[in-house]
């Protein structure tokens, strides 16, 4: 299951902000992506530096992390 966060923006189009999953190094990192529609195209990708455990644990920090983000935005 992947977190989405909209944000929109007359300014920066139709962007939408994706929290996924990957498995790295026997653990798991989280990977936020930052996909504007309008424009067709990838923004932005974040990926974690830390490993967690389970895929569940990745998401979950991950969310945490696109939520701090958005709140700022």
């Amino acid at each position: 299951m992947n977190e989405e966060v909209g944000m929109a923006s007359s300014n920066e189009g139709n962007l939408r902000a994706f929290v996924q999953t990957a498995e790295q190094a026997g653990g798991f990192i989280w990977v936020i992506t930052l996909v504007d529609f309008t424009a067709r195209e990838v923004k932005r990708a974040i990926v974690s530096e830390e490993n967690f455990s389970t895929s569940d644990a990745a998401r979950d920090a991950g969310n945490d992390r696109l939520k701090g983000m958005s709140n700022d935005h």
